[in-house]
């Protein structure tokens, strides 16, 4: 019997949550699929793919300064080099990640009549898109076949206006390279460790700041990571004079080690769509400490049991919980093996399992 074909559509396959995502969910696919990734604009993917995974660009570079009617007439023709690219690929399903290639992926299934699957990566209230994409968004999204999220209060945010039938919560997967780098008898080091973009949204000034206020003899704290509060946060740490105590580590592609032999994990979010770094940081042991923002870390922490949650923005709740945590190893312990057993069903196999049972429906 002749493979089904799937279309993924993203806008890039950098450092980051959805990228790991479809890498990741790919890699499992293919083993039942043909696939096609078809990428918004060129760039060198980051995450590992299986080389039966074809991987096709629409667009060298993304233009950031157009006008309103520029951007229009820009998103017009790279929508409609993905669905040439569709065509010749003789997709069987189309599946969009992030708003943008959602809202293609809906419009190009429509119009080549195959079925569609979006699935949205951040917590919609907290996303970067301007009203006008907002607006477009509702009017779009109830017309795919199914919409994938994956926390509850995201599903409330969506229902408001997508059938309720239609919205599906799958977990992220956790990447198969990385859960098989895990090794429980490394030697751990008096590190906590922080793993995501510098921003605003992740917030680790937070961290930094309590971080600083702390008895923290031999600890120290890494930051795994690029953005665009680097500088700031490099300033900050120098005016806070912790600069023996903090590492700015970069971009890393195989953040094992540090997962390894860190003691702690800290999660400062503003907001999250997922956090797929808490789920990897608990899979490996780590005593883990997240913000109970919206969305995701409730739904995997249950506070003191297999980590603490705290506040959004609470800096001296996050200061407590971090000194309880660096003074009691017992505690660290049982946050430990507790965080191992609930992480489980996020292994890669289980949530392709999950994916494919949808894509199924459709074809």
């Amino acid at each position: 019997m002749k493979r089904k074909k799937l279309a993924f559509i993203i806008p890039s396959l950098k450092a980051g949550g959805a990228e790991r995502v479809v890498s990741t969910l790919t890699n499992q696919l293919i083993l039942d699929f043909d696939i096609v990734i078809v990428i918004l604009y060129a760039c060198k993917p980051f995450y590992h793919l299986n080389p039966e995974i074809q991987v096709v660009f629409c667009k060298e570079t993304y233009n950031s300064t157009p006008s309103f009617f520029q951007s229009i007439a820009n998103h017009l023709a790279l929508k409609n080099t993905c669905k040439k690219v569709i065509l010749k690929e003789k997709a069987d399903i189309i599946i969009g990640f992030t708003t943008i290639a959602n809202i293609y992926s809906v419009l190009i299934a429509k119009q080549i009549k195959v079925p569609s699957i979006i699935s949205e990566r951040i917590h919609p209230q907290f996303g970067s898109i301007s009203n006008f994409w907002v607006k477009v968004r509702k009017l779009i999204y109830p017309k795919t076949n199914a919409l994938v999220i994956q926390t509850k209060e995201i599903k409330d945010f969506f229902t408001k206006y997508v059938q309720e039938e239609k919205v599906k919560i799958i977990n992220n997967p956790l990447a198969e390279e990385l859960v098989a780098q895990r090794n429980i008898q490394t030697i751990k080091s008096n590190h906590i460790i922080c793993v995501g973009r510098l921003t605003e949204q992740k917030n680790q000034e937070l961290l930094i700041r309590a971080f600083a206020n702390i008895k923290r003899g031999d600890w120290k704290l890494l930051l795994i990571g690029e953005g665009n509060k680097k500088e700031a946060y490099k300033q900050l740490v120098d005016d806070l004079k912790i600069n023996d105590s903090v590492v700015f580590i970069g971009n890393v592609k195989d953040v094992s080690a540090y997962y390894n032999s860190a003691k702690i994990f800290v999660l400062p979010s503003n907001y999250e769509g997922f956090p797929n770094a808490l789920i990897e940081a608990m899979y490996f042991g780590l005593s883990c400490i997240a913000t109970n923002c919206p969305s995701g870390p409730s739904e995997i922490i249950n506070d003191g049991e297999n980590g603490f949650l705290i506040p959004v923005k609470d800096q001296l709740t996050l200061e407590q919980k971090l000194s309880t945590l660096i003074n009691n190893n017992n505690l660290q312990t049982q946050f430990s093996e507790k965080a191992m057993r609930s992480t489980k069903p996020f292994e890669a196999p289980s949530i392709a399992n999950t994916w494919k049972e949808l894509i199924y429906k459709f074809l």
